[in-house]
């Protein structure tokens, strides 16, 4: 049968490793970066850890015999995104990115539009108390202003506690309700979210909340992998009709 490796750690790329599981007809092979300590549980085999660039990917594609390639990751995991297509030119193996729609602001929401993390937190205003969910990876650029409290909630606690004059660490896994963000949005005051567009209904739960408390949101935008032509589709069915139309 097929091999497919699934580049995860979306909610997406677990409903797929599933679906091809169920069908029967493919080996997933699921590939998570390895940044929580405790992985939610997928179909399949999985793997975890990097590649080691775009060599160790060209090396890890020919030893494991994969047939074709999934981009499921975040839709702002762009390094691995862009080693993802090298690795696939350079053997030959079929890829497509399976990538969430964006979210579009409706005529209630007071979004703020920036094109990077390091703009939103330059962007917010004087002592602003934000909702930072831009991923513990990225938090500098908030700290760095000392004028600023933040909430951030992680999956796995941090290593390095935010000073309590800095805001509050929280854990937790999502998805979250509404009506669980509306909670944590009144009880630590937030007056600003800061997310990425990542898109999805995951995640989409904080930016009803915001809507509906009539909080703004400083939106990061998605980078652009430019010169760099790929199959791309927004369903797991239609990856799957992919596959089928490839290998059948």
């Amino acid at each position: 049968m097929p091999k497919v490796l699934i580049l995860g750690g979306t909610t997406e790329s677990a409903a797929l490793a599933k679906y091809l599981a169920k069908d029967g007809g493919f080996v997933p092979i699921t590939s998570l970066a390895g940044r929580t300590r405790n992985p939610a549980i997928v179909s399949g085999a999985m793997r975890q850890g990097g590649f080691g660039g775009i060599g160790g990917f060209v090396d890890y594609l020919g030893a494991d015999n994969i047939d074709a390639v999934v981009d499921a990751t975040h839709p702002f995991a762009e390094q691995i995104s862009s080693n993802a297509v090298d690795a696939c030119i350079q053997t030959k193996t079929p890829l497509i990115r399976l990538t969430r729609a964006p979210w579009i602001a409706n005529a209630d929401d007071q979004w703020t539009a920036v094109s990077s993390v390091i703009e939103a937190a330059e962007s917010l205003p004087l002592n602003a108390r934000t909702f930072v969910t831009t991923g513990r990876q990225e938090l500098a650029p908030f700290l760095s202003r000392r004028d600023l409290w933040n909430l951030v909630r992680v999956i796995d606690p941090l290593d390095k506690i935010i000073e309590s004059s800095q805001g509050v660490v929280i854990t937790g896994r999502g998805p979250f309700s509404v009506n669980d963000e509306i909670a944590i949005l009144r009880k630590y005051k937030i007056n600003w979210l800061v997310s990425k567009n990542s898109g999805g209904a995951a995640s989409y739960a904080k930016i009803q909340a915001a809507r509906s408390l009539a909080i703004p949101v400083m939106m990061v935008g998605r980078a652009v992998l430019i010169d760099r032509p790929v199959n791309e589709c927004e369903t797991v069915e239609q990856v799957f009709a992919w596959l089928e139309k490839l290998f059948n």
